[in-house]
């Protein structure tokens, strides 16, 4: 019985002090998680209205100019969330979903405001946005650019490049050397098309030979062609005539697999590459192995337009893919009812340069909740195998 009376003294005196120090709002938070994929730290600070309210500091968040991220909550936090705010629109805008758009560089504070009235704050710094490593042109994987940048700058007098061609994977993966000049360090990886029936040799070869454009058999030409041992060579796929308008589309779209006599062919944007940057002497390798090679092995780009004699590739402005791009379809405003469903893909699909089908490979940003009233945006970004991208965004309202 005493024991009971103590422990009622205890709970009153405690509550008594917790009201004194201002922390009963904390005590009101404890449910309350922070994001998953954020920590958090808990402070207590007064309003101007004397009211005290709970502060979640999460960690800094950055992000790139242009580019948008949703700060995911709990089940239970976005029960009791009543808004977003940030503390400057035109610097990182923030939507009834928490998706956070970097606008502009700089800084501002994003904050989800809840029902308990506790608050969650992420102090967001916009960045600039990095510069693609691709042209736009090629299907390549690039790695390793500060290396390569730095050997660059070396004049080191060595070959900048080594070649190795995966015979049996069909890609090709060039290399540059290490700090202690063994060329180790994969900086791009090409799809080719090497021989049918192990048509094209193996061992270790160099380039001993040039020619923009150059008569192969069968009375057809490649264009920029690098020589690797007698008439094994590296050249596009080949063209009826020395024009870069009359591509044997058909063989084009078999790069990725054995077609060819024994050269190594490749898109035109892979193999001008070689043909301008790898010079004479440079070593090449030609071997068998069930790994493609450290960077993978790129997609390929299939020509659907068979009256069109264009590689996709090629970098001449006359080239009418020149200025294509992916098209995403479907993509449009819309209002949804107050607990109803919304399907961010339905009715949506996208196409590559060349009109391929590609809606596999889109990306959505956002998050819409159906639960809530409010204004979410929506962004399908989808890029094709010629690193060539498109987005679209659409705004969908949650009303009653």
């Amino acid at each position: 019985m005493r024991k009971n009376k103590f422990l009622v003294l205890f709970c009153v005196i405690l509550s008594f002090m917790m009201v004194l120090c201002g922390i009963t709002g904390a005590l009101s938070s404890v449910s309350i998680q922070p994001s998953l994929q954020q920590s958090a730290k808990t402070t207590v600070q007064e309003t101007t209205a004397g009211a005290t309210h709970t502060v979640y500091s999460k960690e800094p968040l950055l992000i790139e100019e242009g580019s948008a991220n949703v700060i995911s909550l709990t089940e239970e936090e976005e029960k009791n969330l009543i808004k977003w705010t940030s503390s400057n629109e035109k610097i990182a805008a923030v939507d009834s979903g928490g998706r956070v758009d970097a606008l502009k560089k700089g800084k501002a504070t994003v904050t989800a405001v809840f029902a308990d009235n506790s608050r969650s704050e992420y102090k967001v710094t916009v960045t600039d946005a990095e510069k693609s490593e691709y042209d736009g042109f090629s299907t390549c994987i690039i790695a390793n650019t500060e290396v390569l940048e730095e050997n660059k700058k070396s004049n080191a007098n060595k070959n900048l490049y080594y070649i190795k061609v995966n015979r049996q994977e069909n890609c090709v993966t060039v290399y540059t050397y290490d700090k202690n000049g063994s060329y180790s360090v994969p900086v791009r990886a090409m799809v080719c098309s090497c021989g049918e029936n192990n048509g094209t040799i193996t061992g270790d070869f160099d380039i001993y030979f040039k020619n923009e454009w150059h008569a192969l058999y069968q009375n057809v030409y490649g264009h920029y062609v690098s020589g690797i041992l007698g008439d094994y060579l590296f050249h596009s796929v080949p063209y009826y005539t020395t024009k870069p308008d009359e591509l044997e589309v058909e063989e084009f779209n078999k790069l990725g697999t054995s077609a060819s006599l024994g050269c190594v062919r490749m898109a035109c944007a892979d193999v001008k590459w070689i043909y301008e940057n790898c010079a004479y002497n440079t070593e090449v390798t030609i071997y068998d192995d069930d790994s493609a090679g450290p960077l993978g092995k790129p997609p390929t780009i299939k020509i659907t337009d068979k009256k069109c004699g264009w590689d996709p590739t090629d970098d001449n402005v006359n080239n009418p893919y020149y200025n294509k791009k992916p098209k995403i379809k479907g993509a449009a405003d819309c209002t949804v009812k107050q607990g109803d469903s919304f399907y961010p893909l339905g009715g949506i699909s996208a196409v590559d340069t060349c009109l391929n089908d590609i809606t596999d490979k889109i990306k959505v940003t956002g998050n819409v909740v159906t639960s809530r009233e409010g204004t979410y945006k929506v962004t399908y970004y989808v890029e094709d195998a010629m690193h060539r991208s498109v987005k679209a965004d659409i705004t969908v309202k949650v009303t009653k």
